[in-house]
């Protein structure tokens, strides 16, 4: 049924439009947009099966909406550093089987454990936050030039490993896992988080649990999601039913009152 799925994105970004107006979120607000996904070996199934591409898709209105470019960032991460890639872009006109056709088989650590620190830091990079301590290596070409000239996406041209920083972007971050973290790295998770937030950072961090196994509580992103205030957590059991769901149903889950208010501030 799934793979017969058509979407009408407008309509879908309509929708959160309302939404939002409901919830009292201006017109003009904006936010870069991100997504991060876990491609951990226990989450293979749904990413060939094409669910998460489905579910990235039934994201993407959140960059229509409040993304000044209508772009929505894509990281990947499992295990250690080296697997926090930079995928690229996903937008409204590539978003369908984004994962099946970018990711599958296709990033660094793909079918790897579950560290959640490293990718954090990554997307805090990439969003002028904190301060990066080397070129970007990226899957659309950006790789070979960036280790040959210190080239980055963002244009900047560097020296290798030269720390510099980007510029500041407010920003949402959609952070998809079936599983809990690693627990030698929970200690460095909450201390980039923690950083974070003493720095005052103007992101939000969603993280979207989603996972049949209800013996994975994700104790440890629900423990994150107390702690800071930048920082939410939806769990979800039937991922196959959560993007069946109406875009007012997906709208009401993903909408926190957390988030709602960050949105406003």
């Amino acid at each position: 049924m799934n793979s017969k799925l058509t979407l009408n994105l407008d309509k879908s970004a309509n929708a959160l439009r309302l939404a939002l107006d409901k919830a009292g979120v201006v017109a003009n607000v904006k936010a870069e947009t991100a997504a991060i996904i876990d491609v951990s070996g226990s989450f293979e199934h749904e990413h060939e099966e094409g669910t998460t591409s489905i579910l990235l898709e039934r994201l993407v209105p959140y960059c229509m909406v409040l993304d000044p470019d209508r772009k929505m960032d894509v990281f990947t991460f499992s295990a250690g550093e080296d697997s926090a890639h930079y995928v690229g872009v996903v937008t409204p006109d590539d978003a369908r089987d984004y994962i099946t056709r970018n990711i599958v088989e296709r990033v660094p650590g793909w079918n790897g454990g579950t560290t959640y620190s490293f990718v954090l830091e990554r997307a805090l990079e990439h969003f002028g936050w904190k301060v990066c301590e080397e070129a970007h290596r990226s899957s659309q070409g950006a790789g070979f030039l960036s280790r040959l000239f210190g080239w980055s996406p963002s244009g900047q041209v560097h020296q290798h490993g030269t720390p510099h920083t980007h510029d500041k972007r407010r920003s949402l971050v959609l952070f998809i896992t079936d599983g809990e973290n690693d627990g030698s790295d929970e200690a460095r998770t909450m201390r980039v988080l923690e950083e974070s937030q003493q720095r005052g950072d103007q992101v939000y961090f969603l993280f979207i649990g989603a996972c049949e196994d209800k013996g994975v509580t994700f104790e440890f992103v629900q423990k994150i999601a107390r702690r800071f205030k930048n920082t939410g957590v939806v769990v979800i059991r039937d991922l196959e039913a959560f993007v069946a769901q109406s875009d007012e149903e997906l709208n009401a889950t993903l909408l926190g009152p957390e988030l709602v208010e960050w949105l406003k501030s």
